[in-house]
């Protein structure tokens, strides 16, 4: 901020809280702008901190961006812990079927197809699959955001979380396989075992779905003893705290931890399911502004164009194996048609896995020598670039998804009082 005010003749070094201050207060008011218009505010909050990020205006620096990473943590959790939520075991289990073959034809069926892609492009088949394990992971904060927006409910909302939560873990089982079989190339090592290429993945998916549960048990326990609704908002939002921070110190899914905790809380107590979305309501909207404008100034515009052919083949190649994915599964599955026609939409957005696993892959590959550092720089340009192109216009598929499905408004149609579920049985 320092030197666009030095442009204007002023001198001024603001602190952190003013930067914070600012950002929520502009995003905000940006994103109005583009609710007028029809589009989702995720889209207005990412643009807005585009514009006063790096790319544009650069008072948010990327060293603040980096400072903040706290935020995006805490915003993640939130999500997870929303989501988990709505996944209540009986309505779930109406839709297993279609849920489950969806699941698997639009994570599987789009790494096959970016891999198949990609390969023709680079003749590569190790940089091919690593795109192909990079392309199955689904961004839900925006998806979420979107959601919560248009107090969507019903049969494809429902597929909808259950999917984007579900298929980070099938991605980071792919790329432990992926990435394994690659550095072994690269390196001329021997080929490793099963257990050291499942370990990893295993170690995170199992503790994450361990402590998730254990959490939620502890948690739904104590809201049981509060009567208040401000009361258990205070303990909901302790512990999610506590779990992204347990999950990061043990390296494991934040999302996937908190999405379990939440899950277990309303299939414990379906009344408790109010109490995490009084939660959500009243802590999340601070949150979510500063993590979407965050991701919109993380961004560099003058990445788009290195992004290239292969860039622009990812996008497309991604969309059409999650929608087409969707589709099909949805189709052996069963699913009705306001699924099964719509849900794809709703999986194009794509952000902290992919980019997460990308750092990875430069981390892990560059060691290697030349080859495996030239890989590793490939991958964090390619993904990067088309990260910003998906988290624009995937709120908008999203939005799309529910519209044509019925399900905007309908969570706020059968809404009622706090207290008209059971406990906690008054308001604050």
């Amino acid at each position: 901020m320092d030197s666009f005010l030095t442009e204007l003749g002023l001198h001024y070094q603001p602190n952190i809280i003013t930067l914070i201050g600012l950002l929520i207060a502009v995003s905000f008011l940006g994103s109005k702008l583009f609710q007028r218009l029809g589009i989702p505010q995720v889209v207005g909050f990412i643009v807005m901190g585009m514009v006063l990020g790096t790319s544009v205006l650069n008072i948010v620096p990327l060293e603040l961006v980096k400072e903040l990473t706290f935020i995006s943590e805490i915003a993640l959790g939130l999500i997870g812990f929303d989501m988990g939520s709505h996944l209540r075991f009986d309505e779930v289990r109406q839709k297993g079927r279609s849920i489950f073959f969806i699941l698997l034809f639009e994570s599987f069926g789009t790494f096959l197809l970016v891999t198949a892609g990609i390969y023709l492009i680079t003749r590569s088949l190790h940089t091919a699959m690593i795109f192909g394990a990079l392309s199955s992971a689904t961004a839900p904060a925006a998806t979420v955001d979107v959601l919560a927006e248009y107090d969507a409910q019903g049969p494809l909302t429902t597929s909808l979380l259950a999917v984007v939560g579900l298929d980070d873990a099938i991605s980071l089982l792919l790329f432990s396989l992926v990435a394994a079989y690659t550095e072994t190339l690269l390196g001329g090592s021997g080929m490793p075992s099963a257990l050291q290429i499942l370990e990893i993945p295993f170690f995170e998916i199992g503790g994450s779905l361990l402590l998730g549960l254990v959490a939620g048990l502890v948690l739904s326990r104590i809201l049981r003893y509060m009567q208040k609704m401000h009361d258990a908002m205070a303990i909901s939002i302790g512990f999610v705290f506590l779990i992204v921070g347990v999950s990061e110190a043990l390296s494991l899914s934040l999302i996937l931890s908190t999405m379990v905790m939440g899950m277990t809380v309303v299939n414990r107590d379906r009344a408790l399911g109010r109490a995490i979305r009084f939660t959500i309501e009243q802590a999340g909207p601070v949150i979510y502004v500063l993590f979407f404008t965050l991701v919109g100034a993380r961004f560099d515009i003058r990445l788009l164009p290195a992004m290239g052919l292969l860039g622009v083949a990812y996008v497309i190649l991604r969309s059409g194996g999650k929608y087409l994915g969707a589709w099909i599964g949805g189709q052996l599955g069963g699913a009705e048609p306001a699924v099964k026609n719509n849900l794809g939409l709703g999986l194009l957005s794509q952000a902290g896995v992919a980019i997460g696993l990308a750092l990875a892959c430069c981390n892990r590959f560059t060691p290697l020598g030349p080859e495996g550092e030239a890989l590793g720089g490939l991958i964090i340009s390619v993904i990067t670039a088309t990260t910003f192109i998906v988290q624009v216009f995937g709120p908008i598929g999203v939005k799309l998804a529910i519209q044509r499905a019925g399900e905007i408004g309908a969570a706020r149609v059968q809404a009622g009082g706090w207290a008209s579920e059971g406990r906690p049985d008054q308001a604050a």
